[in-house]
This record gives C-alpha cells, sequence and structure tokens, in this order.
C-alpha cells in the first residue's frame, strides 16, 4: 500500500464535493499520485500550510500561509468555491 504524501482538508462553499454547498471533506494524497476524497475527519498531525480558494469561472486564487502567497490558477472546467483549508502529513 502505497504512503500518504499529503492531506488536505477543507471546509466552506463547495457544491463539488458537497451536497448541499457547505461542508467539510478531506483530499488524502499518496506518494504514487494517486488520491482519494472523502467527508470523513482525517487528523493531520503536522500542519504545513494553511490556505483559502477561491474559485471563480476558471480561475482559482489562492492565498496560502506558505510560498508564494498569494497566486492564481487556471482550470479547464467551471466552478464556484470558496474554502479555507489546511494542508500537512
Amino acid at each position: 500500500m502505497p504512503k500518504i504524501k499529503k492531506i488536505f482538508n477543507e471546509y466552506g462553499l463547495d457544491f463539488d464535493n458537497n451536497k448541499y454547498g457547505l461542508g467539510y471533506s478531506t483530499e488524502i494524497e499518496y506518494d504514487d499520485g494517486t488520491e482519494i476524497r472523502t467527508h470523513e475527519r482525517v487528523n493531520i498531525k503536522n500542519v504545513h500550510a494553511r490556505y483559502v480558494r477561491i474559485w471563480i469561472g476558471k480561475s482559482v486564487f489562492i492565498i496560502d500561509s506558505d510560498r508564494p502567497h498569494f497566486y492564481v490558477r487556471k482550470k479547464d472546467r467551471w466552478n464556484f468555491k470558496i474554502v479555507y483549508g489546511k494542508t500537512g502529513r
């Protein structure tokens, strides 16, 4: 079984992963590149960074406590979400 590389816990407005919009989700990324997403809470022992992601249309605006502190990513699909998250192992 592959080892866990990163865990992402997210709270907020997210229609992709929460049926009613508001909620909580966890993404677990493994060292072999696979990922799973769940609604179960997974504890992060070593928090690496905290972030806010605002996804409007095909642009994602990210404010991150790690570097760089602010950046924009382009996506192939349209979406709208506002989430607060933390990442670690």
